[in-house]
């Protein structure tokens, strides 16, 4: 459930509107972004490598959170350098090891369905 509730924050900065989970396994999660649900062309299927136990913390899931809701984003890169936004939501000893969990996240595009070739991956950077 937490890799889930990360993905939906993490692919929603990303611009998925929705998400369809098709496989979950204990050490890798399927399924497909939805950008635009009148439209069968705007999806995507995904698979990120990441057992439940080792999902980002809170603090990871909160700077994206920040990132999306202030428009910081632009399409997979954060509009600002990172010494120039203000974050007092995460103590400053974690903030550099927030910043570089966030920068480490790849979640694999998926073509053709489960279990096929791996085309290319979501990540956020600066």
């Amino acid at each position: 459930m937490k890799r889930q509730q990360f993905l939906k924050s993490f692919l929603g900065a990303l611009g998925a509107i929705d998400i369809l989970w098709t496989d979950i396994k204990s050490d890798k999660i399927y399924g497909t972004v939805i950008y635009d649900a009148e439209d069968p062309e705007e999806r995507q299927d995904f698979v990120w490598y990441m057992k439940e136990d080792d999902v980002p913390n809170e603090d990871v899931k909160k700077l994206i959170d920040y990132l999306s809701k202030n428009k910081m984003i632009d399409i997979d890169k954060i509009i600002l350098p990172i010494n120039e936004l203000v974050i007092d939501f995460i103590a400053r000893n974690k903030l550099d090891k927030v910043w570089d969990d966030l920068f480490d996240i790849e979640v694999h595009m998926v073509d053709d369905g489960i279990e096929s070739k791996e085309s290319d991956r979501y990540f956020i950077h600066n």
